[in-house]
């Protein structure tokens, strides 16, 4: 036929949709726009043809002339292009393909990896409140050992040069020349220098006898007896001091690094460290979301020490989920896929599921929480049961205050368990920390 085939300047079927033809007609003008360095002429054409192919009406007309081979007759149009510029045919391509897009579906609620269901974080009550850069204090804290060091040294030092200088200035003495083994006997162990035994057994002994000999100086009302006496008591008092000195240096050095950056140790599933006699249990689904839960919400609070896989005191296996130390409280969690239901309490350490027995309802985190409160008197020591739902449900509990037990959903356990734990003070006691990762067995 003559003229200009629409179909195959806009490069689609003759049953094209609206879509395609819309498609097809944006890919083309923004080749052949004039703003874009296009030809005016085949961007008029390019028009034409997608107001003729867009129109029902007109479509189905020129679909008959070209059916009967009957040319196109092209309407008169003006000199210029519908669009005076570029950046206006670009905002009329956007909203045309914002009216195409079919709308979206409505957003899943997000979760972790591990299945736990997002808590959306304006419900916490205590969200905002909490800062998670807040300083940490630790009790008691570093730096203390240094100071008494220091102090005691200090003194010792000033006593010993006001005694001494008056008596050396006075003529050198028999006194003198003993007191000088003993002096670098300890400035050579304050240094850090291995000192053999021998050696050191000697210079003690010798310590005792200059004791002695200043004791013995002193009735007899002469000065350089003090200054002996002080040389004896640092031949016995300060070596020790500095060892001990040194030690709390190279303590707090290890103890800095590995654990005041840090707020979770260990890992959920592992009950036994790996044997022959008795392999490693796996991780469960419930585990892995108490461990996004605790991470995700309870990591927040800058006070918060989350631990995995305790054991019981004395043991070495693993009895116990979870703990999360904040402040004087210590949460010993334990993980668990339940239905929803109202759990109490059936009197004998196990638990009810809407007045009755069911499958996993005998548990040890009530002995557990009295065997940690015995091992750590200084905290507060409280057992919760995460019951994670595969459906959705309704989680309550009710339980005599002799059971210090609270079984809760995730939900609940983030706003109310984590405003407690947010009112506590940004302390950690050292002992207490130590003492709990000493119990960490994975």
């Amino acid at each position: 036929m003559g003229g200009v085939d629409y179909y195959e300047l806009l490069e689609i079927k003759p049953g094209a949709s609206q879509a395609e033809i819309k498609s097809a007609h944006r890919s083309l003008v923004k080749v052949l726009h004039p703003d874009a360095g296009g030809s005016q002429i085949m961007f008029r054409l390019v028009q034409e043809a997608y107001e003729t192919l867009s129109d029902p009406a007109r479509r189905a007309a020129y679909d008959q002339r070209r059916a009967r081979g009957v040319p196109e007759q092209r309407r008169p149009r003006p000199a210029t292009p519908e669009w005076e510029t570029w950046e206006e045919y670009q905002e009329e391509a956007a909203d045309a393909e914002r009216e195409e897009r079919p709308p979206e579906p409505p957003p899943k609620p997000a979760g972790f990896p591990s299945g736990l269901r997002t808590i959306p974080t304006d419900s916490i009550p205590w969200w905002q409140r909490v800062n998670p850069n807040a300083r940490v204090h630790w009790r008691p804290g570093f730096g203390w050992a240094q100071r008494w060091f220091f102090t005691v040294a200090t003194v010792w030092t000033a006593l010993l040069v006001a005694t001494v200088v008056p008596m050396l200035a006075s003529g050198f003495s028999f006194v003198a020349v003993i007191v000088i083994v003993p002096i670098a006997y300890v400035a050579v162990t304050i240094a850090g220098k291995a000192t053999p035994k021998f050696l050191a057994v000697i210079t003690y002994i010798w310590a005792g006898g200059m004791a002695a000999l200043g004791g013995y100086a002193i009735t007899t009302g002469a000065l350089s007896g003090i200054a002996v006496v002080l040389l004896a008591a640092g031949v016995f008092a300060l070596p020790p001091l500095a060892r001990w000195y040194l030690s709390s240096r190279v303590t707090e050095r290890i103890f800095t690094h590995e654990f005041r950056t840090f707020n979770l140790f260990g890992a959920p599933g592992t009950r036994l460290l790996p044997s022959e006699d008795e392999p490693v249990k796996d991780c469960t689904q419930s585990e892995w979301m108490t461990l996004d839960l605790l991470s995700g919400y309870l990591g927040q609070i800058p006070a918060a020490r989350i631990f995995h896989g305790l054991a019981w005191p004395g043991s070495s296996r693993a009895e116990v989920d979870h703990a999360v130390l904040c402040g004087r409280k210590l949460l010993l969690i334990e993980s668990r896929t339940w239905p929803a239901g109202h759990y109490t309490s059936d009197g004998n350490g196990g638990l009810l599921r809407d007045g009755e027995t069911f499958d996993g309802a005998s548990l040890r985190l009530g002995r557990t929480v009295a065997a940690y409160q015995m091992l750590l008197p200084k905290v507060q020591v409280e057992g919760i049961v995460l019951v994670h739902t595969e459906e959705p449900g309704l989680v309550t509990c009710r339980m005599p205050d002799s059971v210090p037990l609270e079984v809760l959903s995730p939900e609940t356990f983030v706003r109310h368990v984590g405003a407690r734990l947010a009112e506590e003070p940004a302390v950690v006691e050292r002992d207490v920390f130590l003492t709990l990762l000493d119990q960490v067995k994975q």
